[in-house]
């Protein structure tokens, strides 16, 4: 019997490793150069040793020692084989020239236990994605920003009024404080409501608590048949086109389809801009001129009024420029990534002039965005706070290909302009009466949250106000 274990043992091993060796012969079989995987972990290993965020694990695959020339790279996420692009070129032309070969996210989530993370506007696929981006777009439009705004000048308001609260010298912890004003502001201007609570994953308790929120507002703003031109209006519009043709194919008819959208338009709205508010404050804590600089800007903006206007607002050249240069050091998806859709019939896909190789159906292709946004060949001393390197004197120096923190193509992120909006309103209310400063318990430098899906601080990032 023991003999027998210990020759099925040995043919299943020998049976792994055969198959290991194939696997990862992948990449040397079609000629492309790879960056050499560790058994069964492939080139994840501080992925799944829970060291790093994924984003940060494309990062350090990016910068590989060997492959700074190379316009692509071969990598095996575990066993399965992906392609990392680094070309600039390259790059645009499967997020942009070639999209259509590229329409859908390598990332996915389970249809029967997250029906609202399968069903929102992040990870539906096409020809789904085109049908609701169309529908929902008309939310983030600057006229649409623009009706939005004074409600959102009350929630800014409200900002000042809590910090007022707080004695001069307060050591406040401002990731908290920067995440509780960007959800007050989503759950205001897209939900109607004075607060909503935050949630980060789409768990089954999480889902519970979701869909009775939206499926409340949902079925009030029905009722009241208040017009607010927000996302609640948008999604009883589809809501009605869907029973007005109840024989016509729409999956509005699920009301998860809809309860989603406006889920993720509550945790994703929340996490970026909050984030970028948060490290934008932790930058200028620790650089005081152009955190000066910036609080004469918004004092020049404000005048004589508790405001700046919508117009006003945008025209802010150094707050521009701090956001920008924020977001260029701490770019709140570290990485792009699709899925490629190879046509039964027509032309493929294929790698030319690089390579002469159709792109598998389905396989994944990763953008390092974290490590590109930080590549000294495009952005000089990388590492340091400069929103000077947006001057547009300096534009002539840059190459704007390497900066894409919302991402790129026509699946780009949705919210952009409504994500600025809210960094740029928060800081222009905290800064206006208050001076950040770094103290004791300020993190030295920032460490990343090994398992968040968005680029943020690891530690809670606590600031000194003093006020002006």
């Amino acid at each position: 019997m023991l003999a027998e274990t210990l020759i099925l043992l040995a043919t299943l091993a020998t049976i792994f490793y055969i198959w290991q060796k194939w696997n990862y012969s992948y990449w040397e079989r079609h000629g492309v150069k790879y960056i050499k995987p560790v058994p069964i972990l492939g080139n994840m290993v501080n992925l799944f040793k829970g060291k790093v965020p994924f984003y940060l694990q494309v990062s350090e695959l990016h910068k590989e020692p060997g492959f700074e020339k190379e316009p692509l790279v071969g990598i095996y996420l575990a066993h399965r084989p992906a392609l990392l692009i680094r070309d600039l070129e390259l790059i645009k032309t499967v997020m942009i020239k070639k999209f259509n070969y590229f329409a859908n996210r390598a990332l996915s989530t389970d249809p029967h236990n997250d029906q609202l993370g399968y069903n929102n506007l992040f990870f539906v696929r096409n020809p789904d994605w085109k049908d609701l981006r169309a529908k929902l777009s008309p939310v983030f439009t600057s006229g649409k920003m623009k009706q939005m705004y004074p409600l959102m000048i009350e929630i800014a308001k409200d900002l000042e009024t809590n910090l007022s609260e707080r004695s001069t010298g307060s050591v406040l912890p401002i990731k908290n404080i920067c995440a509780r004003f960007t959800t007050d502001l989503i759950a205001t201007i897209a939900f109607a409501l004075a607060t909503l609570a935050r949630v980060k994953v789409f768990s089954k308790k999480t889902s519970e608590f979701i869909r009775h929120s939206i499926n409340y507002v949902l079925a009030e703003r029905e009722k009241s048949g208040v017009k607010r031109n927000d996302l609640i209006d948008i999604l009883l519009a589809m809501k009605k086109e869907a029973a007005e043709n109840p024989d016509k194919p729409n999956r509005a008819h699920d009301i998860d389809y809809l309860v989603a959208q406006a889920a993720v338009f509550q945790t994703a709205g929340y996490e970026t801009s909050s984030s970028t508010m948060a490290l934008a404050l932790y930058e200028l804590a620790r650089n005081e001129e152009a955190q000066n600089r910036l609080r004469a800007e918004i004092s020049d903006y404000f005048g004589d009024e508790d405001h700046i206007s919508y117009e006003r607002i945008q025209e802010m050249p150094y707050l521009s420029k701090v956001v920008n240069e924020t977001l260029r050091l701490y770019p709140i998806v570290g990485y792009a990534e699709r899925e490629c859709i190879q046509p039964a019939q027509g032309e493929r896909f294929n790698l030319k002039p690089h390579y002469d190789l159709e792109v598998p159906n389905g396989m994944p292709v990763y953008i390092g965005v974290l490590a590109i946004q930080r590549d000294p060949q495009y952005w000089p001393d990388p590492d340091k706070f400069d929103p000077e390197r947006f001057d547009p004197t300096n534009r002539h120096n840059l190459n704007m290909d390497a900066y894409m923190p919302f991402g790129i193509g026509p699946r780009n992120c949705i919210g952009m302009r409504l994500g600025l909006l809210q960094s740029k309103l928060g800081l222009v209310h905290l800064l206006r009466h208050y001076r950040v400063q770094t103290c004791d318990r300020t993190v030295k430098s920032i460490v990343y949250a090994p398992l968040s899906p968005a680029l943020q601080s690891k530690d809670e990032i606590y600031l000194k106000l003093e006020r002006v």
